[in-house]
């Protein structure tokens, strides 16, 4: 078994979906976590200037989705077959698109509220809308059973969301919010 040494700050953020990872797949490593303050110090040393990073054997990968990838590939998190795995992957950055589009780096609270408050309350249902359309009559989104989306869902489900986000999140199915948490 590799030695994991996983470096983000101290938040969630873009490495709980890897924490997650080692939780359900019962894997030990060391959770590594820096204060904004030593940030400029610890980004100088990192190729690409960027975290999360995962320290594999003295290897460093980067990229949240890029290391959940790596982490599920030989298990099925990332789905019992080659279609299944193009649609867990085709999910997750259905995902990460949407998730791109929030103003994590706006300096103005006020806005940054504003915006998040709009795409969650006018994009998200959309969202989630497609979601379903998506899952149609099947209990699970991709194959029979868990997958990386799943545990990605839960990550992006732990912020705080307006009420009418919540609102539709309530009538999603639930066997889907049962499995994940």
């Amino acid at each position: 078994m590799p030695n994991y040494k996983l470096t983000y700050f101290n938040m969630r953020g873009r490495a709980e979906i890897i924490r997650y990872i080692f939780a359900y797949l019962d894997i030990k490593y060391e959770d590594h976590r820096i204060e904004q303050a030593d940030w400029p110090e610890v980004k100088s040393t990192l190729p690409f200037g960027k975290i999360p990073i995962l320290e594999v054997d003295g290897l460093n990968l980067h990229q949240s989705l890029a290391i959940a990838r790596y982490l599920t590939k030989n298990t099925d998190l990332a789905g019992k077959t080659e279609l299944e795995r193009c649609q867990a992957d085709a999910i997750v950055d259905t995902l990460d698109d949407f998730m791109a589009r929030f103003p994590w780096a706006e300096k103005k609270q006020d806005i940054k509220d504003q915006m998040f408050n709009e795409l969650l309350t006018y994009d998200g249902p959309h969202l989630l809308q497609d979601l379903d359309t998506y899952l149609g009559e099947k209990e699970w989104l991709i194959g029979n059973s868990v997958s990386t989306f799943y545990i990605i869902k839960k990550r992006k489900h732990t912020h705080t969301q307006p009420k009418t986000y919540k609102e539709s999140l309530r009538k999603k199915k639930v066997t889907h919010r049962e499995r994940v948490g």
